[in-house]
């Protein structure tokens, strides 16, 4: 009750966002030429909207979040941003990255335990609206200039009662285990610890993994890495060994190369996930659901008819 709650509030925000901008902001504010590199996302966009008004101050939208002005900001943990059935806290460390990627990033960066929904598609285009419109969700990647004027409530041809904006993304505690790219039934490996990486994501760094560091989760989640036929390339909820988001420089924004993938959505409640709808409306859905319907639930444009399931 408690995680819905979080989500409830998230959805409030949302729509205060869209009366005051007349849209929902962007899922990841993106200025270079791949996502690896992105400046910011939804979750730090929404801090006025959520009274976190000390951490938004401290936020200098001018740079990325990766700037040195950020470190402070980026650092902070917000409760709101926990599932309370997975953790009640929690920072990632960023030294390990830094020293991998060798670029200064700040020390540490406030970890998040929910999604935005990217919707059927793990393509990660820099340039969201490319991808196809029947498999994208509520939530695109974008320009700086237009971090407010994402997806409109009038754009969701779908419904926002039947198609959601967030969802449950647990991370940072054991047992959250990355699958690898090369061998989906076997973990891939943390090279500080020698042992499975633990999924992780962060409310300010918006950024992605690349192929050389398949570990992260990023803000968004996915319900199929493709979504459209003949193969969809599905993303379970739950999934026992479960997939990073990473960055492969696919040229194509419908995926289709399969060289971009998307985390699914992941908890620690019992036989699935809590989700907010577009509406505003939370819902838990269960783990069994039927795949096409999972993906139509995720898709603003899908044409789906869910008069059944």
């Amino acid at each position: 009750m408690r995680c819905a709650n979080n989500l409830r509030q998230l959805g409030l925000a949302m729509h205060n966002h869209h009366t005051a901008h007349a849209a929902f902001p962007l899922g990841m504010v993106c200025s270079a030429s791949n996502t690896c590199d992105a400046d910011a996302g939804a979750f730090t966009t929404l801090l006025p909207y959520l009274e976190q008004d000390n951490t938004h101050r401290l936020y200098h939208f001018d740079q990325p979040w990766f700037g040195a002005n950020n470190y402070e900001a980026v650092g902070l943990e917000v409760k709101l941003y926990f599932c309370p059935s997975n953790r009640a806290d929690g920072r990632i460390d960023l030294a390990p990255m830094a020293a991998q990627w060798s670029c200064p990033l700040p020390p540490y960066a406030g970890a998040l335990d929910y999604a935005l929904n990217k919707g059927a598609s793990g393509s990660l285009h820099p340039r969201g609206k490319r991808v196809p419109a029947a498999v994208r969700g509520a939530f695109d990647i974008g320009p700086p200039e237009d971090s407010h004027r994402g997806v409109r409530v009038t754009d969701i041809g779908d419904g926002s009662s039947g198609t959601f904006a967030m969802g449950e993304a647990a991370g940072g505690t054991p047992g959250l285990i990355v699958r690898s790219l090369d061998d989906p039934a076997s973990p891939a490996i943390d090279p500080e610890t020698g042992q499975g990486a633990i999924i992780d994501q962060s409310w300010g760094a918006a950024g992605v993994g690349d192929t050389g560091h398949p570990w992260y989760g990023s803000v968004f989640a996915v319900t199929a890495q493709f979504g459209l036929s003949p193969d969809p390339r599905d993303e379970p909820m739950n999934r026992l060994l479960l997939t990073p988001t990473v960055y492969g420089g696919d040229f194509r924004p419908d995926n289709s190369a399969g060289k971009d993938y998307v985390s699914g959505y992941r908890s620690r409640h019992t036989g699935g996930c809590n989700f907010l709808f577009c509406d505003g409306s939370t819902r838990f859905l269960r783990a069994s659901i039927t795949p096409a319907v999972y993906r139509a639930l995720s898709t603003s444009n899908g044409g789906e008819s869910l008069s059944g399931e």
